[in-house]
């Protein structure tokens, strides 16, 4: 998969200024109302179709897919607004509403009502790493969110300088017809300085993976994968030179009831999975499980508690090049910048959110990429606490690293959540953060 962080970079570019040309001429907009529009006269009544309008580029049958309810079934404002947010989840659409009208037989015609996304964003890559300013990379990208109007993913991107990589990955949610099934593919090169070593030596990682999942109903995936990765360390002073070629086999098991992707309020998460590196008669070969839970309770006035667990653990003799670590694609606020490296890692947050700003839809121009665009301002409370350990090493509480502090969540445009949060550890040290997308 796309690391989050970097296509998020490259995106951000056209959220932000979205977001201050909206800032900028709010007052003038036009307020939308987000959720669905039904006549409570009209509950009970059996629908006789469902019209779908908006669409330009998405197929019709992907927006009905997403819809628990059919012709015949009968209005419920609940499920309607459980499909409309199935269908934001498609991430495809500035906006989606639902109204309802009478029909001439004495039933209702329902009308899902889109407005489409730009599904193309060409982006420049620029970012620093390790906080160091002589460890620059930069390049540039290009994802499709919606290639064939089928909520296809195709996405290309490279990067120079410290670290160069280049990655392809293709995502197709539906494949198969009525057997629900789902396809990813991904090529990639990358070229890492090892973090474990005093001396330079680097690492070259070349490989593929292959998954063909099933998604049952609309909540449970299940997910086999097949991949091949080679890998080399080498450092040409010291004269070392570490190679292996790694077949690896896994599964992931998902269920995913949240009511949104992007901001849950509501539903929870569970994901778990075993991947099998190499072949027993390898040298080189081990065991990784993952798990991920999430849990989200509506509160009062539109608050949430969100709650996550996840970890990362192993079994078996783990190579340098796949070790754990905090401090990349999770981290600890409060020791954001700061990496943990081990074979196990296991990490937990709780975060309390609210509106203060509820978000709201608003036009910014006449085409429809523009129309419909989401604005928005959350508050957050967070406390994260994790642990790195290896293995045959006894875990305690003094272990663990922790920290706590709040944030403003800015809901805008294309990139979703843009948070704002200062953070403390646990000898009140602080630290500013600027990063995209719900953590939680």
């Amino acid at each position: 998969m796309i690391d989050k962080p970097i296509r998020g970079f490259g995106i951000s570019s056209v959220g932000v200024l979205t977001a201050a040309l909206l800032l900028y001429s709010l007052p003038s907009f036009a307020q939308i109302d987000a959720r669905a529009s039904i006549d409570s006269s009209l509950y009970g009544r059996r629908i006789v179709s469902i019209e779908i309008e908006g669409n330009l580029r998405t197929k019709s049958s992907i927006i009905r897919r997403e819809m628990k309810l059919k012709p015949g079934d009968r209005i419920d404002p609940d499920r309607i607004e459980e499909d409309r947010k199935r269908i934001e989840n498609l991430t495809l659409f500035n906006s989606v509403f639902i109204a309802a009208e009478p029909h001439e037989d004495g039933g209702v015609q329902l009308h899902v009502l889109v407005t489409e996304q730009w599904y193309i964003f060409p982006f420049p890559i620029f970012f620093i790493n390790e906080r160091d300013w002589k460890k620059l990379s930069y390049g540039a990208g290009i994802s499709h969110l919606n290639f064939r109007g089928r909520a296809e993913n195709l996405n290309f991107f490279f990067w120079l300088g410290y670290n160069p990589a280049v990655h392809l990955e293709y995502i197709n949610p539906w494949i198969g017809g009525s057997r629900n099934l789902y396809l990813t593919w991904t090529a990639y090169y990358d070229r890492i300085r090892n973090k474990h070593y005093k001396d330079p030596v680097d690492e070259s990682h070349l490989g593929f993976q292959f998954a063909l999942g099933k998604r049952f109903g609309y909540h449970t995936y299940i997910s086999p994968y097949l991949g091949f990765k080679s890998v080399s360390l080498e450092n040409s002073e010291m004269d070392f030179r570490v190679e292996d070629s790694l077949p690896y086999a896994g599964i992931l098991f998902t269920l995913d009831y949240r009511d949104l992707k992007t901001y849950p309020h509501s539903g929870a998460y569970l994901s778990f999975g075993g991947r099998l590196m190499g072949i027993p008669s390898q040298d080189t070969n081990y065991l990784r499980y993952t798990l991920d839970v999430r849990k989200y309770v509506p509160l009062f006035l539109g608050s949430t508690l969100a709650m996550r667990m996840t970890a990362d653990l192993s079994s078996g003799s783990i190579p340098l090049y796949d070790r754990a670590y905090i401090g990349y694609q999770e981290r600890i606020r409060g020791h954001f910048f700061t990496v943990y490296e081990g074979d196990h890692m296991a990490l937990a947050s709780v975060v309390f959110r609210m509106p203060v700003i509820p978000v709201r839809h608003f036009d910014l121009a006449d085409i429809p990429q523009m129309q419909n665009l989401i604005f928005g301002i959350s508050a957050g409370f967070f406390v994260d606490t994790g642990l790195v350990w290896n293995r045959g090493m006894k875990t305690r509480l003094s272990m663990l690293h922790s920290g706590y502090g709040l944030g403003l969540h800015l809901h805008l445009p294309y990139i979703h959540v843009l948070r704002f949060e200062i953070a403390f550890d646990e000898n009140r040290r602080s630290q500013f953060i600027v990063d995209l997308f719900v953590n939680i």
